[in-house]
């Protein structure tokens, strides 16, 4: 166990502030504006709703919560500021260099990465541009938190890290003692206003240590048994998968998923983001034989990212394909296409090999991973409306790696009769 960092100690300092003026007791947690059950309501400290809400408000900005963040740092911890919710003026050495040389670099920002300045009293705002001419190339961006935050610079980030040129997903932090996986999966989606498409990755789950501890008054696994956050995660992935039609990413520690679901091996073929400092390869959790992404510092300086040395990085394995949904299409009869599908692996340089089932009659898919061909005319009772494919597109490589992504294309009529040989004028 690390060391206990100041930033946690002025927080648990906060709480006790806030018991001291609190006064009544809550059956709800502070900031949750959803349901909660009951067996978790009871673990909670006899706090005020406003007063734990006070005590929470450093932690919801954070990326995660203040352990990991003090284990991905390494010797001497995190140098955040957890009290004030705004990085360090730190001069301590950061990890900039990739992971593994020639890795396909990422990182992972919050509402932490936009503190408060004179010059920026609302936030300082991430230079994307930046970003992404120091050839950091994915993002994982905060999105939301339980059932109760929404990180208010999620959906500017994410947009301007997309016109920059980076594959972004959206992660939500899970808190599975204030409501159902469900819940939070459609709390999730719906706050990230999560839509597949070019440059998005699939959503991220992120499931680790309880930040709340002192307030919750459980522990780590936030007071439930490994089969009841088992349950609780398949719920929450059940849910995004309907929700999204992919398998969400799910981002953790091995130290924490072996200890909190009884090392259960049901998830493997939800994409792993493994954190884990001090490897020359992570462990991974049961379940999983290789990961798709490792964050491996919470210690790093990134440009164009006002939170120097307390930045976290990423990078993308070398065996991981991460083929992304380009969402549902739309084309009509006759129209040449041509749509590529994007994927990490293949932006590291990989060389895949590709196949398609489901397309609409008249297209392919090229070696190089695009989409081809001339649309031919629907059968002549689907003239006036339209068809739906559901496609499917697979890659592999060749560290036997493999992914999938399988989405609608919508066929729809150009002529407003039916054409006696279904061909369209001028077309």
């Amino acid at each position: 166990m690390l060391t206990t960092s100041k930033g946690v100690l002025a927080a648990s300092a906060l709480l006790l502030a806030a018991a001291a003026a609190g006064g009544s007791a809550s059956a709800a947690r502070a900031d949750s504006t959803g349901p909660m059950n009951t067996a978790s309501a009871s673990a909670l400290l006899p706090l005020s709703p406003t007063a734990l809400a006070a005590a929470r408000k450093a932690i919801t900005v954070l990326p995660h919560s203040p352990r990991l963040l003090n284990q991905l740092a390494g010797p001497g911890g995190w140098k955040g500021d957890l009290a004030s919710g705004t990085p360090s003026a730190s001069t301590i050495p950061t990890a900039t260099a990739q992971a593994a040389a020639g890795a396909l670099a990422g990182l992972d920002v919050a509402g932490y990465q936009h503190p408060v300045t004179s010059r920026y009293p609302n936030g300082t705002p991430i230079d994307w541009q930046q970003v992404a001419a120091a050839r950091y190339r994915f993002a994982a961006i905060k999105g939301t938190e339980g059932d109760y935050y929404v990180n208010r610079w999620a959906a500017t980030d994410l947009a301007k890290a997309k016109v920059a040129g980076l594959d972004v997903s959206p992660y939500h932090f899970a808190i599975p003692n204030v409501s159902s996986g469900p819940e939070q999966a459609q709390y999730a989606v719906r706050h990230a206003r999560y839509q597949p498409g070019a440059q998005t990755l699939p959503l991220t789950l992120d499931i680790e240590y309880d930040p709340y501890v002192s307030s919750d008054g459980t522990n780590e696994c936030y007071g439930l048994s490994a089969s009841q956050m088992t349950a609780w995660i398949s719920g929450f992935v059940t849910a995004a998968r309907s929700l999204t039609d992919q398998y969400p990413i799910i981002y953790t520690t091995a130290n924490w998923w072996d200890t909190c679901t009884g090392r259960s091996t049901a998830f493997g073929s939800d994409p792993m983001w493994v954190a884990a400092y001090g490897f020359s390869r992570p462990p991974l959790p049961a379940g999983w034989a290789t990961y798709s992404y490792w964050q491996y510092t919470s210690g790093g300086t990134v440009p164009g990212v006002d939170s120097p040395g307390t930045t976290d990085l990423d990078t993308f394995s070398p065996s991981a394909v991460a083929l992304i949904d380009p969402g549902t299409l739309s084309s009509r009869p006759l129209a040449r296409v041509s749509v590529p599908v994007g994927s990490l692996g293949a932006l590291a340089g990989e060389t895949l090999a590709w196949t398609a089932s489901g397309l609409p009659p008249g297209l392919r898919i090229t070696a190089a991973g695009v989409l081809i061909g001339v649309i031919m005319n629907p059968p002549s009772a689907a003239v006036r409306g339209a068809l739906t494919y559901r496609s499917t597109v697979t890659a592999r490589n060749a560290a036997g790696g493999s992914s999938a992504v399988t989405f609608d294309w919508q066929v729809t009529a150009t002529c407003p009769n039916y054409l006696t040989f279904g061909i369209c004028p001028g077309r």
